[in-house]
């Protein structure tokens, strides 16, 4: 047990015929053969703190079969309490009944049925006469362990005592298997590499605990380890830590349970999972709140390799330049669940995306965006680069001021194409809500001219007459260079009959 527990007593009832045989039938055998209550010794004390006890238990051999003696030993004040619960559980025994039983109230809840001998207190008794449960009878014990500073082991059907930390594995196997937990091959370990996992190193065996974050339950693995373990300081053989993927370069991977969490966690105040949650959540955001270079996916932190992340990301090119460029000079911490370039980029978009577009163009493509921080990056982004590319071929053409709506798409397509050719063209085509047929008319001759076949939207028939004349025109200002463009550009507009005019 963890701590000094407390028994709370009732009243007192008439024993009942199963629970008296049961009672009579151990302390029968504890009359018989004290030694069934005595631990067994893992330790290396040059003198054995029971020692006493059991000579003085061994003395009562001569009044076994007197009740009233016994009775007169387990009420002897200032006496060795072991000695006196022994001497008062047997004489149950020697009396050959039990006419009244107590009931007491066990720090978990459960109420427990014991007979009341002498003056020996209720945890005693009940850790004598139930000497066969590995938790009742550590009442029997825990005072003596902390006043000698002893650690002792209660399992199965024994009792093991040390003066230092020396956890039988037996021990460990009996106390943790009663959690709801399988693990392959009878081990301690789920044997899963996860983002975040908990470890309890038993230092004494040598042994450690592994419970990642998905097989993690609600409940306290610590406290069953130590439901059945006597000391000053029960936690003095075991270490706690969460291990993670969330430290950059050069931080050391886990975190050491400690203080009052590691109490909260030992009383089952905290479980498993909501340990390794806290944990994982908190280094989680000192991660990404820090100015250094550290990316992770999933369950593999890459450090500060950039090169390695970027491999295993997945995406569009552009969100892939964009990325690589930006964090080539700008160091961030990323977090991310999969491969995908889209969530890096979205986990820093709100803050960075200024920053993410320049690096993609330039400085003055991002601030002519506007505020697009709640954008989606990849459309964003896309917009940006057409917007630079085309920036770059409109300061060698001229600039028409007040264009009319014919011209304002002719010179708009023609740039696009010199810009990125028939693939920004494309995007640069106004295909939704495009009721007016003379601009139908320009985008169609471009699309033409440009050997674009498939057209995005119906024209007709003196519409597709007019697009298949226009594309000649289409094609000479395509192609012409700044001191042809605005002349290439009036042809085009006196073949449209647009009457408009540059």
């Amino acid at each position: 047990m963890a701590g000094k527990k407390r028994v709370r007593m009732r009243g007192v009832k008439h024993t009942s015929k199963r629970l008296e045989d049961d009672l009579l039938d151990r302390s029968k055998q504890l009359a018989e053969n004290p030694g069934l209550i005595r631990p067994a010794c893992a330790g290396n004390c040059r003198k054995c703190a029971f020692d006493k006890s059991f000579k003085s238990i061994d003395g009562l051999r001569k009044i076994i079969d007197n009740p009233e003696a016994l009775i007169k030993e387990a009420s002897r004040f200032g006496g060795d309490d072991l000695v006196r619960a022994y001497a008062g559980t047997v004489s149950l025994s020697a009396a050959g009944s039990i006419p009244l039983l107590a009931s007491a109230k066990l720090p978990g809840g459960e109420t427990i049925s014991y007979a009341v001998r002498g003056t020996v207190k209720a945890d005693k008794l009940i850790g004598c006469q139930y000497f066969d449960d590995p938790k009742l009878r550590m009442f029997l014990y825990n005072d003596m362990i902390k006043k000698n500073k002893l650690h002792l082991y209660s399992f199965g059907d024994d009792v093991v005592c040390s003066d230092k930390p020396n956890m039988p594995e037996e021990y460990l196997e009996d106390t943790f298997w009663e959690s709801p937990y399988e693990f392959p091959n009878d081990g301690f370990s789920c044997g899963h590499d996860a983002s975040a996992v908990l470890e309890i190193n038993i230092k004494s065996l040598g042994t450690t605990i592994s419970i990642c974050e998905n097989c993690a339950k609600s409940v306290s693995s610590l406290a069953y380890i130590v439901s059945r373990l006597s000391a000053v300081d029960p936690l003095d053989d075991m270490d706690v830590r969460v291990r993670h993927k969330y430290h950059a370069p050069g931080e050391k991977d886990y975190e050491s349970i400690t203080g009052d969490v590691l109490k909260k966690y030992m009383v089952g105040a905290l479980t498993d999972s909501s340990l390794i949650a806290s944990v994982k959540r908190s280094k989680m955001g000192d991660l990404k709140d820090s100015d250094v270079s550290a990316y992770v996916i999933g369950s593999k932190n890459y450090g500060d390799n950039l090169d390695e992340f970027l491999s295993a990301l997945s995406g569009d090119d552009h969100e892939m330049d964009a990325l690589k460029k930006f964090l080539e000079s700008n160091p961030r911490a990323i977090v991310v669940k999969n491969g995908k370039v889209s969530e890096a980029l979205n986990a820093l978009w709100e803050n960075d995306w200024k920053g993410i577009i320049a690096a993609h163009t330039d400085m003055a493509t991002a601030e002519s965006m506007g505020d697009v921080s709640k954008n989606q990056p990849l459309p964003t982004l896309i917009a940006a680069y057409d917007k630079f590319k085309t920036a770059g071929v409109s300061a060698t053409l001229p600039e028409f001021k007040k264009p009319g709506p014919v011209t304002a798409t002719a010179d708009r397509l023609a740039k696009a194409y010199k810009a990125g050719g028939a693939e920004l063209l494309k995007e640069s085509i106004e295909t939704k809500g495009l009721k007016n047929g003379k601009i139908r008319t320009v985008e169609a001759s471009f699309m033409m001219a440009c050997g674009i076949a498939e057209i995005p939207f119906k024209l007709t028939p003196s519409e597709k007459d007019l697009a298949d004349y226009l594309k000649p025109f289409a094609k000479n200002l395509i192609d012409a260079d700044g001191t042809r463009y605005a002349d290439a550009m009036n042809t085009y507009l006196i073949a449209s009959a647009s009457g408009e005019r540059v």
